[in-house]
């Protein structure tokens, strides 16, 4: 499959540089490089969505649009944010206006960020939970010196800590997601436009 890019001189040189240093074609460094990419480990994780309702791959039209520089200006002011280039956010834009679920989209860059710091801290919290049990049980265990009276104490404190932390996460959660749905849902009315 032949895949077409548009990029910067500046980074046409700049690839250039690197692939002739490595003893490469443009394309062909191009495309180690993005090989790589997508087998890095970081992308083992990344759920594997339905492609319902976005026909085969092979099926892909290119569509050419001719818009205004401040409509492009535009464009990538308001997808800089949320790290989209200018071809993403006018995809994802189109994509959220005729897809019937959206769910089948991945969440922009700077929302998935978001949620992953919010991830981090829950598990942080749960191994903390799981220490702490394993103390009070030692602690119970026939013959043991820990004082479970005071180890149960500071589980209980820890658990008031918790559920201020977990609804702090869920606070972030439901506001990241819930301003991504809105944003391309057209439900953020009340933003400037």
């Amino acid at each position: 499959m032949n895949v077409g890019l548009r990029l910067k001189d500046e980074l046409v040189a700049e690839v250039d540089r690197i692939a002739a240093a490595n003893g490469q074609t443009r394309s062909s460094w191009i495309a180690n490089t993005i090989a790589r990419a997508v087998v890095a480990p970081f992308n083992d994780d990344l759920p594997n969505l339905p492609l319902e309702g976005r026909g085969h791959p092979d099926d892909l039209i290119r569509v050419t649009i001719r818009l205004h520089r401040s409509e492009i200006e535009g464009i990538e002011t308001v997808g800089a944010p949320l790290g989209l280039s200018r071809n993403e956010w006018i995809k994802r834009t189109i994509r959220w206006q005729l897809w019937d679920k959206a769910a089948v989209l991945r969440l922009a860059p700077a929302t998935a960020s978001e949620l992953g710091k919010a991830r981090k801290l829950v598990m942080k919290m749960s191994d903390n939970v799981n220490q702490a049990v394993h103390a009070m049980n030692a602690a119970n265990m026939p013959g043991s010196s820990l004082d479970i009276a005071r180890i149960a104490g500071s589980f209980i404190e820890m658990c008031g800590d918790f559920k201020a932390k977990l609804f702090e996460a869920r606070r972030s959660f439901s506001s990241s997601v819930g301003a991504e749905v809105g944003y391309w849902t057209s439900s953020h009315e009340g933003r400037e436009g």
